[in-house]
């Protein structure tokens, strides 16, 4: 295990705030991906088999997890590495760009633009946003800054904190490989099956923390944070998936939003299961109030992660 650094975790968090995810340059996650679609190709030549299929899912998964630790390492042990683990743990991080790209939805729809706001929004779900109206864009993009909270900010400084850079990295190939092939829908159902599992275990714990979290953030935003515990708890288990819901489920009650129910993927549509208790008709108010507790929550995410990677390591 890397002991892991507090000032190193502050200022990837810090330097993701100032640049972001500045486009066309090599960052880890798109170099992921290239290695994911080329070991994917390969594995689909399999056939249908159920059990070659789950055994190719979790072959590609070790090479990508344990590439991407290994490298860490390697790099952290060459020439400079406390701004070498700064640097790879900032590329974990992504709450500028979750922030950045949900206002621009906000934005689109407080300009009467609906079709660019179906198009922004598109940047941030799987679901079809073809004929989505005001109130469901506005919902999509809460439910995804909800739930974006959890593995694009919570969990790598979690990961950071108890396993310094390369557990943070090695995060962050689950993740992407789950966003490539953990879904069904995708026609990932063998494939994707050990990286959906890897992916709820790796997201278990920052999931449960986030609904304290975002109540916290609540308080301190002058939102309803006893709604956010109540709601938080007593809807967080009602996705399939044992981690979506948790931060949804905080949001909703902070927001007094009801979120969730019926969407398209794929020209398909799916049931999904209703969280909260308050009104369906959200705004860009409601969008940019997420962005605001998302914000909140993630500062006290860091001071958490910065305080156990204190007691861990250095």
């Amino acid at each position: 295990m890397v002991a892991p650094s507090a000032s190193s975790i502050v200022a990837a968090y810090a330097l993701d705030a100032a640049v972001g995810d500045p486009e066309d340059y090599p960052h880890p996650v798109r170099l992921m991906g290239k290695l994911v679609e080329f070991i994917e190709g390969s594995a689909k030549r399999l056939g249908e088999s159920a059990l070659l299929g789950k055994l190719a899912g979790a072959a590609i998964a070790a090479v990508l997890v344990g590439t991407a630790y290994l490298a860490a390492r390697i790099l952290l042990a060459l020439p400079g590495g406390r701004a070498t683990e700064v640097l790879l743990i900032y590329t974990t991080i992504a709450r500028k760009d979750l922030a950045r790209s949900a206002l621009r939805v906000a934005r689109a729809l407080e300009e009467g633009d609906v079709g660019r706001a179906r198009t922004e929004v598109a940047s941030l779900v799987g679901r079809d946003t073809g004929n989505l109206d005001e109130c469901a864009i506005a919902r999509a993009t809460v439910e995804s800054v909800a739930e974006n909270l959890v593995d694009g900010v919570l969990s790598p400084l979690q990961w950071a904190a108890v396993g310094g850079a390369p557990a943070a990295v090695a995060f962050k190939a689950v993740s992407t490989l789950d966003s490539m092939v953990g879904h069904r829908g995708q026609g990932h159902i063998n494939i994707g099956w050990f990286s959906a599992r890897l992916d709820d275990i790796a997201n278990f714990l920052a999931a449960r923390a986030a609904v304290l979290l975002i109540a916290a953030a609540s308080v301190l935003c002058g939102l309803d944070g006893t709604a956010a515990v109540r709601i938080g708890m007593r809807d967080r288990l009602k996705h399939e998936s044992p981690n979506s819901a948790h931060a949804e489920a905080a949001f909703a009650g902070a927001l007094g939003l009801g979120l969730g129910g019926p969407s398209r993927y794929g020209g398909e549509v799916r049931e999904l299961p209703e969280i909260g208790e308050g009104t369906r008709d959200a705004g860009p108010d409601h969008i940019r109030e997420a962005v605001r507790l998302m914000n909140i929550a993630s500062a006290i995410g860091l001071a958490v992660s910065a305080g156990l990677a204190r007691r861990e390591g250095r």
